[in-house]
Formats: C-alpha cells, structure tokens, sequence
C-alpha cells in the first residue's frame, strides 16, 4: 500500500534506491536534502492523507537526524514507516568506527518508536515487514522502524511471500 517514500540517499541505502529506480514508478520517490526533512515530510504525509508516511534514512546520524519527526509523529499518532539503513552485518555492535555507526541504533530506535526491528538475513524482510504493517494498523498508531545492513540488502536470495494483511 505505499505509494510514496521520502529519503535520502546514502552508501547504506544504495541497493534500496536502487530496487525503486528498477521498479520504475511503482512507488514515487521524493528526495529531501536532510533526513529531518525527510522523516517531517512523511508525517506530513501521513497526517494529511492518512496514509502511512514512509521514508528512509541512512543509519546513525541519519536516524538521529530524523528523531525529532519521529518524536513529534510518536506524539500525534501518526502512522510513519522509518527505514533505516545499517552498517555491514558482521561489524554491528563490534564498535570499529565504521561510517555512521552507533553503539545500538535498534535499541535507540526501540526508544523512540511503538516497535522496531533488525532484518539480520533477506529471508527475515516478509515476516519483519509484515509485523511492521500489522503494528501500524493496530492499537494507538506510531511511528515504527525497520533497518537493514547494507551486505543483507543487497544480498539476493529466494524469499517466501506471505499473505497481504487483512487491512490492504
């Protein structure tokens, strides 16, 4: 059901834009030039159309950036998907200094959002998005998050669907 994600590209991101750019225009992409921007323009989006705002950051600094959109949606009850990249799989937690690396982005995002969660293989993005939907449509709306390390995004694998929500 979503139409339209607002970002801002990042190294971290890359296969996810990618992905949009292949698909043509089945989902509209609108660039912003600050994850803030992007993440306020996604409540925008959600509070006027009632739709879920959907955008996506690069990690750390990206999500950080945007965490007072995030605060304000948590706030206003407003249905925002925040996807946020991570860095390399095998380096997270280890504190190595990588590009936009934080000690724990789950559990800061955990903190500013009704739920959040890591997709650590491909085959976790149909259950873990799934989950995402189902706690945007039930109980008091919130923003919620999803991330994923650059190497698991661009990973290709055979992937099992699962049913559409009830709600679509």
């Amino acid at each position: 059901g979503i139409q339209t994600v607002f970002g801002l590209p990042g190294i971290q991101l890359d296969p996810m834009f990618n992905a949009l750019h292949d698909a043509g225009n089945a989902i509209s992409v609108i660039n912003a030039r600050h994850e803030q921007g992007t993440a306020y323009m996604a409540y925008g989006y959600a509070q006027s159309t009632g739709e879920i705002g959907a955008y996506a950051v690069v990690p750390g600094p990206g999500l950080l950036n945007a965490s007072a959109a995030i605060a304000t949606g948590y706030a206003l009850n407003a249905q925002m998907l925040c996807v946020v990249g991570q860095i390399p799989s095998a380096l997270i937690g280890k504190g190595t200094g990588q590009l936009h690396e934080l000690p724990d982005q789950l559990a800061i995002a955990q903190g500013l959002t009704k739920w959040a969660a890591r997709m650590d293989t491909p085959g976790d993005a149909p259950r873990t998005m799934a989950e995402a939907f189902r706690q945007l449509h039930t109980g008091r709306p919130r923003p919620v998050e999803v991330e994923m390390a650059l190497d698991i995004m661009k990973a290709r694998a055979d992937i099992s669907s699962i049913d559409a929500p009830d709600f679509y």
